[in-house]
Formats: structure tokens, sequence, C-alpha cells
């Protein structure tokens, strides 16, 4: 049994491992209480930033005394492969935010740092993210909480995706300087579950890469047109991200 600790209040839960499940999900049942199903290979830490993030509906659900089953999680990868192409093309606007809970302090990672949210209510017409340091989130205050959650959850995605085009090309400008064979430019799309894919022979990475640090974002690249392991010296260093860590980025 495990614990969490939010606020005044205690989640204890259980984790179960299965080998071959390949996502994250998390059950509240009335005999077993909170239960955490996840793939092998996952660590404590991992599992618990889960809980802290779904904490409040957690603690919901308890108190209703109902048995529910959360959404599972995007699940984890265990190496970068080369993915066949795509019919479809690399979308240009932002996808739908998932809808998730935020409040003042969450923390969201980015390039392999973690930030923190302010959520600053004012009288504007329009919600609107900025960065200094942290994320500073500005919405009208008229919204309830289902508006504030989705409308932070849409500015987080549009913050990352409106980064995404050059701090890849940064990450490819620096593979260059060690792969010959290096393509000339790069995309980014909505992979899902994929760190990296090609579409039309042209490299596309997800976007949810820009929470990884930029050495790990530079072993993607590298590991779709090139032996990545032999490419970089420190190329255990640089993907021991992906196996601690999922593409979740909120």
């Amino acid at each position: 049994m495990y614990t969490y600790q939010t606020g005044n209040q205690t989640i204890d839960y259980k984790i179960e491992v299965v080998p071959n499940r390949t996502d994250i999900t998390v059950q509240i049942c009335d005999k077993e209480g909170v239960k955490v199903i996840i793939p092998r290979g996952l660590n404590e830490n991992n599992v618990r930033s889960i809980i802290a993030r779904k904490a409040t509906w957690i603690l919901k659900q308890l108190n209703g005394s109902q048995p529910a089953e959360e959404k599972p999680a995007a699940p984890k990868k265990e190496a970068v492969k080369k993915e066949t192409a795509k019919k479809e093309a690399p979308k240009a606007a932002a996808s739908a935010a998932k809808t998730g809970s935020f409040e003042e302090g969450d923390k969201f990672p980015y390039l392999g740092r973690q930030y923190r949210l302010n959520i600053v209510r004012g009288d504007v017409a329009k919600a609107e993210m900025t960065f200094r340091a942290k994320f500073i989130a500005t919405v009208p205050e008229s919204w309830n909480e289902q508006q504030t959650n989705e409308g932070i959850g849409q500015l987080l995605t549009e913050w990352y995706q409106g980064r995404a085009g050059e701090k890849f090309q940064e990450a490819l400008k620096s593979v260059k300087k060690t792969a010959n064979n290096a393509p000339e430019s790069i995309k980014w799309d909505e992979l899902g579950e994929e760190y990296a894919t090609t579409q039309d022979n042209t490299i596309v990475l997800n976007w949810r890469l820009l929470t990884a640090p930029l050495a790990t974002i530079e072993y993607v690249i590298a590991s779709q047109f090139t032996n990545a392991d032999e490419l970089f010296e420190d190329a255990a260093e640089r993907k021991q991200w992906l196996n601690d860590n999922t593409l979740n980025a909120f």
C-alpha cells in the first residue's frame, strides 16, 4: 500500500503491474480502494505524478463512494523506433486540448525542467498564456471551474505548439554538427503515443517532446535517420528520459 498526501487529506493506493499493458489506469473500487494499473518498467515516481495530477478527481470519487475508472493515460515507450509514413499531412492548427484539472502551483515540464503555473483572474475578455520563468495563465473572472480547466488546457497546448517549430529546428541544427546525412528541416504534429515518425520522407516529431531535454530531442531526431546510439557518446543518458517519463505534458 502506498500513500500520497494532498493538503490535509491522504490517498492510499495500490499498484498493480501488468506486463503486457501499454497504458496507466486509475481505478476506484468499493473493496480495493484506489488501484493504479501500470505497465512493467514504470517506477513509483511515475505513479505518484499521476496520483498528484488526478488527486482532485480521486478525492471526489472517494467522497462520493462510487466505483469509477479514470481514462487510461498515454502509454510509456521503451525505445525510439522508426515508424511507417502516415497518410495524413502534419496539422498546422492546434489540436483540441485535453481536459484536466489545473490548480495554482501545478508544475509542467518544458525542455527537461519543471515550471510552476500561476493562475490570474482578471477583467479580461480573452484568456492568454505568458511565460516568465513560470506559466502565467490570465483568465476572465467570470469563468467557472470547467471553463478555467478547459481554457488553461487549450492555452498550454497552443503555447507548446507555438514553440515546437523553433525548438525542434534548434535541436536539428545541433544534430547536423555531428551527422552529415541529417535532413534540412523537420516538422511537428499531433502523434499521440509516438515520439516521431516519417511522412513523405520528412521527419515529424510529436510536439509533446518539448517536455524533454534538448539532448533527448536530438537523440530522437537522429534515431529517425541513423544509429543514434553510435552517433552520441552519451546516448544512454540522452535516452534515459524516454525510459523514465511519458509524453503527457499535462
